[in-house]
């Protein structure tokens, strides 16, 4: 037997969504207080996840920074694992730069040097570099110049300030210090570079005494092998290949991809607890919500008798119910995702404030409550709304009218 398609109407909704929309929105107006409880406990489910995973989500981003600066991790650093026999020099450095996807090759000679200031003696690490070389370094500045503008400018970290006895980094600028090396030449002759320079810029990178200055002098006295070389490829899928193109020359490498690698891996992890411990509020704000419908399906049992004698069919009782479903996990999960957002900024703001007193630059974003996050605790709430609904639906259109109607 063929059911026509009139018949299959009849069977369907005949009430509009809208007119269910606000039968619903009525039901749970008219329940001011069971409402607004089970709503906040919505609330405070979703926002306690939201909030947990912008904290992971803010982490990752604060170590990321602290780990990169402004580097790019299109950038290799490239060493010696062996000095003596595999040489860090122009021969090797044209191979580099004769690698496809090579953007560019910066080296630094690294050298152990003496900083001779005002008659003090004290031990420093010299890097005879260039300017690109020190823009890849990513160098947290303190204040002055960030680049070498003449062959006797110099920039220094607070820890060599801290050996020539200048505590304050702005007054340090203009200072003038005696740094002096030995280098090995060509000839294997043993040469003493000695260069009077100025200190225009100052760098807190938490290590040793550095001082960064032209590679000229050291260019000039013949040394052959560099400490160090930093290749930039055109772009990151280009890094693995170069990699291994310059490890085929005995050289090694290291690259940023590898520190943010382990650092992926770690806070997918620690996300994931969060979000555990975060769903655990979800858990309890959605048996909330279950106990709010079926109450409220219990307490208008002869309201849905009287709809259904009216006409009504079950598609319009179970809609019915899915819509108030809806109404309280969309309202109570866009309530959490602000509240969430709200906390964070705050806590934001006194880190941030915090940071600033002890001489830290720049704003931290320790919660970070990102669009991809919003969008997916909207689509969890809504499918937790629907699923919670599916019993309460499911019973209300097997409610039989005639025992409704005597329902008291």
């Amino acid at each position: 037997m063929k059911v026509t398609h009139s018949k299959k109407k009849r069977l369907g909704s005949v009430i509009k969504p809208s007119i269910l929309a606000s039968i619903a929105a009525k039901n749970l107006l008219d329940k001011k207080l069971r409402t607004l409880l089970t709503m906040m406990g919505i609330v405070i489910g979703v926002g306690a996840v939201v909030f947990l995973i912008s904290l992971a989500l803010g982490l990752h981003q604060v170590v990321d920074q602290q780990v990169l600066g402004t580097k790019s991790v299109n950038t290799i650093d490239v060493t010696s694992p062996n000095s003596t026999n595999i040489l860090l020099n122009d021969a090797n450095i044209n191979k580099i730069s004769q690698f496809a996807h090579v953007n560019s090759v910066s080296p630094a000679y690294i050298l152990p040097g003496q900083i001779n200031y005002q008659g003090s003696v004290a031990d420093t690490v010299v890097y005879g570099t260039t300017n690109q070389y020190i823009s890849l370094s990513a160098l947290s500045f303190v204040s002055g110049s960030k680049t070498l503008k003449t062959g006797s400018d110099a920039i220094v970290d607070t820890a060599f300030l801290d050996l020539i006895g200048q505590s304050n980094s702005k007054t340090a600028i203009g200072k003038k210090v005696e740094i002096k090396t030995s280098i090995t030449d060509a000839a294997g002759n043993i040469k003493l570079v000695k260069t009077n320079l100025t200190i225009v810029g100052v760098i807190n990178i938490g290590a040793g005494a550095e001082i960064y200055m032209s590679d000229q002098p050291f260019i000039d006295a013949g040394d052959p092998t560099f400490g160090q070389l930093k290749v930039v490829a055109d772009g990151r899928n280009d890094v693995a290949v170069i990699r291994q193109q310059i490890a085929g020359l005995g050289l090694s490498t290291a690259s940023p991809l590898d520190t943010l690698g382990q650092i992926n891996t770690i806070f997918t992890i620690f996300t994931f607890v969060v979000a555990g411990f975060g769903g655990i509020g979800m858990v309890i704000a959605v048996l909330g919500m279950f106990n709010t419908l079926t109450i409220s399906l219990l307490e208008r049992t002869s309201e849905i008798g009287l709809m259904i004698t009216m006409g009504a069919r079950k598609a319009d009782i179970a809609r019915l119910m899915i819509f108030e479903a809806l109404l309280l996990s969309i309202f109570g999960g866009t309530g959490g995702i602000i509240l969430a957002w709200i906390v964070g900024q705050i806590l934001n703001l006194i880190l941030t404030t915090y940071a600033h007193t002890n001489g830290v630059i720049g704003t931290i974003h320790a919660f970070s409550v990102t669009p991809l996050l919003v969008l997916a605790s909207i689509c969890l709430t809504i499918i937790a709304g629907l699923l919670v609904a599916y019993y309460p639906s499911r019973r209300a259109t097997r409610i039989n009218p005639i025992d409704a109607l005597r329902y008291e």
